[in-house]
């Protein structure tokens, strides 16, 4: 898996987000919704769906 850094006060605002998730759950709701919202082809692509998460 690769690897991410980020600064001090973006994790902050991850752990905030993340209050009832563990933060690698809210990193993947956060790119589903990026991806719909910036390249919606992206979402259905190769039958793969962020929909769910």
């Amino acid at each position: 898996m690769p690897e991410i850094s980020v600064s001090e006060e973006l994790y902050r605002q991850l752990e905030a987000a993340s209050s009832t998730d563990d933060i690698e759950e809210t990193l993947w709701k956060m790119l589903g919704e990026y991806r719909r919202e910036n390249t919606p082809q992206s979402d259905t692509s190769e039958g793969h769906s962020f929909s769910d998460v």
